[in-house]
């Protein structure tokens, strides 16, 4: 499957499904995080999470009900989003109605749940990755001032992250995400070349990270990935598999050109004394230093390496 069939019109329309893939995931996670926190604090669901058809309800079950009914949305891959889509719900509504009736959640039963999530977001994140980012789009005035805003909105959000770990007493790790060979894209595809590459990466980080790690995009092309709870060798472990999910398959330009890459990663600790943004630098400086070649890809920062 690929997004763009080379008229105007196929571009719009595969814009819209990546745009609109990559929003169901930012609000299926924040919907999950907020059953979660009602279920560990044994909180009264919100209403929404008990609706028999809450799958259509949602912002994205809304866009994808009308364009369904439109017929752009064809083929066996949205079918199976479809139906990934309302097990989510289903799942969730069921544990929901046992919170609101103060009834035992078996751990089974919480693991199905995520199962299904997860399924889902593999699933949407395949979809976002074979349609990419559909058009060559220069960076207008507004786009980068919003692009300054979604800086100021990550490193809020890790702030808070971090009193977080520091208050429970657990670890969190940074990641940067930088991708190789993009001046060979470039040279070769253009920006949407690149467009469609980093859309692709996107895609394949979130399908290989837990539902509440975080990623956000820093700068054109890379990405900082938070992963709360976790140590760096726990950290080390996750890089090396999503190492191995870039580097596992080309990722598609058009409809008969594909493209490998590989990226480097560099990870950081947080810790009480220092600050979000020298983790964030330092986790900049450790993919700086990684190598690029197999086996060199993933950088650990400390004051030895720095020195």
């Amino acid at each position: 499957m690929t997004g763009n069939g080379g008229a105007p019109g196929d571009e719009a329309r595969s814009r819209d499904i990546s745009v609109s893939i990559a929003d169901a995931l930012d609000e299926h996670q924040r919907w999950l995080e907020a059953l979660r926190r009602d279920l560990i604090c044994r909180l009264k669901p919100d209403g929404a999470f008990s609706i028999e058809d809450a799958h259509t309800q949602c912002r994205f079950g809304r866009w994808f009900d009308r364009h369904r009914r439109s017929g752009i949305l064809e083929g066996d891959m949205f079918v199976r989003l479809d139906r990934a889509h309302q097990e989510v719900h289903e799942a969730a509504r069921y544990l929901a109605g046992k919170a609101a009736s103060e009834e035992r959640i078996p751990a089974d039963e919480y693991d199905a749940l995520i199962g299904v999530f997860e399924d889902f977001r593999k699933l949407a994140a395949r979809v976002a990755e074979d349609y990419g980012r559909p058009e060559d789009v220069k960076v207008a005035e507004d786009e980068a001032i919003a692009e300054l805003q979604g800086r100021m909105t990550m490193l809020a959000e890790l702030e808070r992250e971090s009193e977080r770990a520091d208050r429970t007493n657990t670890p969190m790790c940074l990641v940067m995400v930088r991708p190789n060979d993009l001046l060979e894209v470039e040279a070769k595809f253009g920006d949407l070349g690149i467009d469609r590459v980093v859309a692709g990466l996107a895609a394949r980080l979130y399908a290989n990270l837990r539902p509440y790690d975080a990623v956000y995009r820093y700068g054109r092309s890379e990405f900082l990935i938070c992963l709360p709870g976790t140590d760096v060798p726990q950290a080390c472990a996750v890089t090396k598999r999503l190492s191995e999910a870039v580097d596992g398959a080309p990722f598609v330009l058009s409809e008969s050109v594909e493209t490998g890459i590989s990226a480097r990663f560099g990870i950081a600790r947080t810790d009480a004394r220092t600050t979000v943004q020298q983790i964030l630098d330092r986790a900049s400086r450790a993919a700086n230093m990684a190598g690029t070649a197999a086996g060199e890809r993933i950088m650990v920062w400390s004051a030895e390496v720095e020195n």
